[in-house]
């Protein structure tokens, strides 16, 4: 079965999981920088980490956010969506 995605939800985008496992990625990207030679664990470093993963988020989620934008923009003037093809179980 074909499926193509004419629209996505902004609002689902940012109110599911995938904020969450945004989050969880730059998180883990971020505290492997622990094992850089020049690493001295302080409360101020650990923050920085912290802070530098959640700017990564927002800048991920605004980018997304702008992609599902420009997408849903573009299939509303008459551009095909993407197609998925599905399989049943």
């Amino acid at each position: 079965m074909k499926v193509e995605i004419k629209k996505i939800n902004i609002s689902a985008l940012l109110f599911s999981v995938f904020p969450l496992a945004v989050f969880v990625v730059m998180l883990l990207s971020a505290f492997m920088e622990m094992f850089n030679p020049d690493f001295s664990f302080t409360v101020a470093y650990v923050m920085g980490l912290i802070m530098r993963a959640i700017q990564g988020t927002l800048l991920f989620l605004v980018s997304s956010v702008l992609f599902a934008l420009a997408y849903n923009l573009l299939c509303s003037i008459g551009i095909r969506g993407v197609h998925v093809e599905l399989e049943d179980k």
